[in-house]
């Protein structure tokens, strides 16, 4: 039975794949054992209908490699395609353990630094935060605005008033994307060379290592993550997922993020075909 991979569909057609993913569709569609469907991403995303295209999908297993979704309209995507006989490759449930950190926190909590979570509309008790980390960051149950003007991190000179309205900002910059809650991380020095950080991407699929590459464009001269290390979270309850790995300024390692596998990107340079003939044979 052949393994359907799921795209988002171009804005303008629903018979291509969006631009960002052609490239993963031309290398995944050289697998006889692997066909192609699209959905209208768009569309979705401002309430329409699910479309797919071939509108006549084979029942059987799928994998989506697209845009993240949340898990609500995970589950919408989820359901639509089970209507079909057609069986994404995580449940919902499992969607949301590696997809909102919080979720996975407690699974890697030792290897992670440490985090204090506030649901959406909760104060965040910044005086016990305080007391608690040095340095600290703040994210969503998802994402940093990491690559904005956002401070990198914060400490115990930033006053409630101050810190309360970074945090209407964090909100602003997430906007529609924003998800779940607030996160306040520990901040971890992370080892750089020539301003780069070390950071590598393990691909875990059905308990198998799929693929671990290095994710900050550093210099391949740089230690590498030990697969001693990534071995230790295959076991996780999702049969396809992600996790980030980061050197220290110390040389040790310490996970930095995990995510669903079907809305994890690719690492740069990564090889697209040794991807999918990973999933191939690891399916």
């Amino acid at each position: 039975m052949k393994t359907l991979i799921l795209y988002p569909a171009d804005y303008f057609n629903i018979r291509k794949p969006d631009p960002d993913y052609e490239y993963e569709y031309r290398e995944a569609v050289r697998f006889p054992d692997l066909m192609a469907g699209f959905y209208n991403y768009d569309g979705f995303m401002a309430k329409d209908r699910l479309k797919f295209y071939p509108g006549d999908l084979e029942p059987g297993p799928c994998i989506y490699r697209g845009w993240m979704l949340k898990p609500d309209q995970y589950g919408c995507l989820y359901d639509a395609l089970l209507e079909q006989g057609i069986r994404l490759i995580n449940s919902p449930e499992e969607y949301r353990l590696c997809h909102e950190f919080p979720n996975v926190y407690p699974h890697i909590k030792g290897s992670t630094p440490r985090m204090t979570v506030f649901k959406q509309d909760e104060p965040v008790d910044w005086q016990e935060i305080r007391r608690q980390y040095g340095r600290f960051l703040i994210k969503d149950y998802v994402k940093s605005v990491k690559g904005s003007d956002f401070p990198v991190y914060f400490d115990a000179g930033y006053t409630d008033r101050q810190l309360n309205g970074y945090l209407e900002r964090f909100k602003e910059l997430r906007g529609n994307l924003f998800d779940g809650g607030i996160v306040i991380k520990e901040y971890a020095d992370l080892a750089k060379v020539q301003g780069r950080t070390n950071e590598y991407r393990a691909f875990i699929l059905n308990g198998h290592v799929l693929s671990v590459t290095a994710n900050s464009n550093q210099d391949a001269s740089r230690p590498r993550v030990p697969m001693s290390l990534v071995r230790q979270f295959t076991g996780l309850d999702s049969h396809f997922y992600t996790v980030d790995f980061a050197e220290l300024e110390d040389g040790s390692w310490t996970i930095i993020e995990t995510g669903d596998g079907q809305v994890s990107g690719l690492s740069p340079n990564q090889f697209v075909f040794q991807f999918y003939e990973g999933i191939v044979n690891r399916g």
